[in-house]
């Protein structure tokens, strides 16, 4: 499956907020994502109206963030855990901490997937791991001269701060910032560094995709999420490269890798089967020196949902003047697990 590899600076901070300055996810959206494309469209290339037709005409589509882990020329993918039963479940708890599994990890897991139980026997407490959340395969990352279970690949860290350009009171000058911060693993000639990957496919011809290529390049530098003017967001480095997953022509589930927004209530009963929600929008808008607008709230599944069928999802518009220029993206990305008996 074609994957954009964005990779940040050694330490790249990124702010890609939840509810406010001091939250932040511990993904890359794919509404995020999907704003930070529109942005450029709209400013450098075509406009945003083309990128809108390419995700509604389902010419193009593409996931949300997730890590990836090299090593050198090595990249290890990692999934988001899905909603399951494993082996060990006497120790639900500890087994709550493990939040995403590698792609060697995945195919094993499709092994012996039970629909009927939602289930799957794999260890998953027996296998290694980078700072207790990232499970992968022995040897999956190259080799490794000593255990991960205590490094981070990426921390969340919530600084204070203080507001300069304000009339506020002194008491209300002071806030906090939450971000994710990569952190680059060090160990006896071995250097593991974090970024992020999106996976896509695509139905674009030669010139359209040139420029959504072209369009995330100058993202690179433009960055993503919130505090970019302060350098957070960016990436040093953009790869067009593939990742191997599994296939199946008549999948049994899905795994949504995107946030989703149900186009129809028929979607959400027939194509959700163990999914979380999770609130997006708000924000003060700024927009014609009026701060006092802000963008309406919607509720969307979060990534990691497991899905009966491959729903397509929609666009939700969050825009307070009702006219369609403030738009989330909740198209679906997912990919299939196991083949239907």
């Amino acid at each position: 499956m074609k994957t954009i590899l964005l990779i940040p600076d050694d330490h790249g901070q990124f702010h890609l907020g939840e509810t406010g300055l001091d939250d932040t996810s511990d993904v890359l959206h794919s509404d995020t994502f999907f704003s930070a494309l529109a942005n450029i469209y709209e400013m450098a290339l075509s406009g945003a109206k083309t990128l809108i037709d390419h995700i509604k005409s389902d010419k193009l589509r593409f996931s949300s963030g997730f890590y990836a882990v090299l090593n050198g020329d090595r990249v290890s993918y990692f999934l988001p855990k899905p909603p399951l039963c494993f082996g060990l479940n006497d120790k639900p708890k500890i087994l709550k901490n493990v939040r995403y599994v590698s792609v060697g990890i995945w195919k094993q897991l499709l092994s012996d997937f039970d629909p009927e139980k939602l289930s799957s026997e794999i260890d998953l407490l027996a296998l290694p791991t980078i700072g207790g959340d990232f499970v992968y395969a022995p040897d999956e990352l190259g080799s490794i001269p000593e255990p991960l279970d205590n490094k981070n690949i990426r921390t969340i860290q919530t600084i204070p701060k203080v507001k300069v350009h304000t009339t506020a009171e002194d008491t209300d000058r002071l806030y906090h910032e939450t971000t994710v911060q990569f952190t680059p693993i060090i160990l006896s000639g071995t250097k593991l560094r974090g970024a992020f990957y999106v996976l896509y496919e695509h139905k674009l011809d030669p010139e359209e995709l040139a420029e959504f290529l072209a369009a995330l390049r100058i993202m690179a530098d433009e960055g993503v999420g919130g505090e970019r003017s302060s350098g957070k967001g960016q990436f040093k480095d953009v790869v067009f490269t593939e990742v191997d997953l599994p296939d199946f022509a008549n999948p049994q589930a899905f795994l949504g890798l995107s946030l989703i927004s149900p186009s129809s209530n028929e979607e959400f009963h027939n194509g959700l089967s163990d999914y979380e929600l999770i609130i997006r929008g708000g924000g003060s808008i700024g927009r014609m020196g009026d701060t006092e607008k802000h963008r309406k709230r919607a509720r969307f599944v979060r990534e990691g949902a497991l899905l009966k069928n491959n729903i397509r999802g929609r666009f939700v518009d969050v825009s307070p003047y009702g006219d369609n220029t403030i738009l989330r993206n909740g198209f679906n990305f997912a990919i299939p697990m196991g083949k239907r008996i």
